[in-house]
């Protein structure tokens, strides 16, 4: 019998997904919700988050954004992001995010499939956002978010929006007409899967608003408290608990970039509560000398995700800055599966099966679903789930089953308790510093190089990383050379998907009858070959 929560279920909204934000500011009022401390320790209130969502919403209106048109962004984390966001959909616009340290090669990828109307971008990724645009018809305008001579800026964007009256909001242009459908798509955020080239998720407004529901009472944030996000919000984890926070009338403080002295500054600083970090941040902190000098006692809630952290790390870090810790567990197809906040949790236990939500391990050969301390694929089925891939429905038919449970690509098993651990990966993504790093992707790259043959890439065990991406070469021409390799994968592909694993030149490489690569040959080889290293 499949797994249910242990909670009741929650009524989810039959409405759409800025309806809903917009509900929730405007029942918090005054009161701060958003910190850019990277913008001037610039403040915003709830009710200045909703007004000028608004005015983005009239502003993609007057500019000719109707329903399916998709608009993309290309930034770093800021307060504008959320407003981009609600804004395009209460149009019944599709919100695409992308990574804004991507190579032209990646958004030039992304931005074909996604097709859209508006991009924003930053200052310092402006000229390479123009040169990919510059080659879609798609794209009618690009906005700098910094005021720039002779470039549309956001604000200038922003005052197409300006209502004549402040009082007035519902007046001027503000897309009151638009009916947006629970079911349409609102964010297609990109996603390697369980394998291959990365692919369009699509989130509806019924599963983001399924999203945040649930996550309200997974997360039990006060009003009181204050949330540090470094976490991009290009990603789902960093836009939902951007969101999450404002719908509960609590705080976060945004930052564009991490650094270990600047964190300890802005706990004390901002009196941060809640830190939602990937696991290499929470190893960084466990090397962190006890007498740092800074008051951080306010920071009681440490949320890792991305990968799973080591448990001697989990203890030493909650001993040494006495905060509680849990592991939270999702995927961009299907966040959240689980529940934690529960004091109740077993350290290394993602939590037990979030509201509304249905989890199934199952045999990966043969399907049959297993009982209590089996390792198996983690399956789960729930109102959260992606519509599908976008333009793609084969993918989509390989993930979602005819009974509409999702393949995770996940292995873990659930205790007598219903407690669930994750314990290993069906899928071939590589987790490097919680980003992904999909082995197709690499290979489709390095293939291009006129010495290689064939090429096979897997993740090798890093304590810092996670997984460092390691490429096995077949060589056309013998006088190919590690360093050639790295000075050409360099400017096409972001830093964290540099082959900083390593490359091992082979004769062959091992692949299944039907031409598939065999990973998990390669691993063992790599085990072994550790193995030797380490006996002498």
């Amino acid at each position: 019998m499949p797994l249910r929560s242990p909670m009741p279920d929650l009524v989810i909204p039959n409405i759409s997904f800025s309806d809903y934000v917009f509900s929730n500011l405007a029942r918090n009022g005054n009161k701060v919700t958003v910190i850019d401390s990277s913008n001037n320790d610039n403040q915003y209130t709830s009710q200045e988050v909703l007004e000028n969502a608004m005015k983005c919403g009239s502003a993609f209106y007057r500019m000719g954004l109707r329903k399916g048109d998709v608009v993309a962004t290309c930034l770093t984390n800021c307060a504008e992001y959320a407003l981009i966001v609600m804004g395009a959909n209460a149009c019944g616009g599709i919100l695409t995010t992308s990574n804004p340290n991507y190579t032209k090669g990646e958004l030039s990828f992304q931005y074909k499939h996604s097709e859209p109307k508006f991009v924003f971008c930053n200052s310092e990724n402006y000229v390479k956002v123009k040169e990919v645009c510059s080659e879609l018809n798609s794209v009618k305008e690009i906005f700098n978010m910094e005021d720039k001579p002779n470039r549309k800026t956001f604000s200038k964007f922003l005052a197409k929006g300006n209502f004549k009256d402040k009082i007035q909001l519902c007046l001027s242009y503000f897309p009151l007409d638009v009916s947006v459908d629970p079911d349409d798509a609102a964010l297609i955020l990109y996603s390697s899967g369980t394998t291959g080239l990365p692919k369009g998720v699509m989130l509806t407004n019924r599963n983001l608003v399924s999203i945040f529901t649930e996550c309200e009472g997974a997360f039990r944030l006060s009003r009181l408290d204050i949330l540090y996000l470094v976490l991009p919000m290009y990603h789902i984890f960093g836009i939902m608990m951007s969101f999450l926070v404002m719908s509960s009338g609590a705080k976060v403080v945004l930052k564009k970039r991490f650094d270990f002295l600047q964190m300890l500054r802005d706990i004390q600083k901002y009196k941060i509560t809640t830190f939602p970090a990937v696991p290499p941040i929470i190893v960084g902190m466990d090397q962190l000398p006890s007498n740092h000098g800074f008051d951080i006692s306010s920071l009681r809630e440490l949320c890792s995700d991305a990968a799973p952290l080591a448990e001697s790390v989990a203890l030493s870090v909650s001993k040494k800055f006495n905060v509680n810790i849990t592991q939270v567990w999702g995927l961009t197809e299907g966040t959240p599966g689980t529940r934690h906040m529960d004091i109740y949790t077993p350290l290394l236990s993602i939590g037990s099966v979030a509201p509304n939500t249905l989890l199934k391990i199952i045999d990966p050969d043969s399907g049959r679903e297993l009982g209590p301390n089996e390792d198996g694929e983690i399956c789960i089925k729930g109102p959260q789930l992606m519509k599908g891939y976008y333009k793609n429905p084969e993918a989509t038919a390989k993930t979602i089953d005819n009974e509409s449970w999702l393949h995770t690509g996940d292995i873990g098993h659930y205790d007598d308790n219903e407690f669930i651990y994750i314990v290993d990966r069906l899928k071939e993504l590589i987790k490097y510093k919680g980003f992904q790093v999909a082995p197709a992707e690499l290979e489709d790259v390095l293939l291009r190089h006129p010495k290689i043959t064939d090429v096979g890439v897997i993740g090798i065990p890093d304590p810092k990383a996670g997984e460092l991406p390691k490429a096995y070469v077949v060589r056309k021409d013998p006088t190919l050379t590690e360093k050639e390799i790295h000075e050409f994968i360099k400017n096409k592909v972001t830093k964290f998907k540099y082959l900083r694993g390593g490359i091992t030149f082979i004769d062959v490489i091992p692949k299944s009858p039907s031409g598939k690569i065999l990973r998990r040959v390669l691993k063992d080889m790599e085990k072994k070959k550790i193995e030797i290293l380490s006996s002498f």
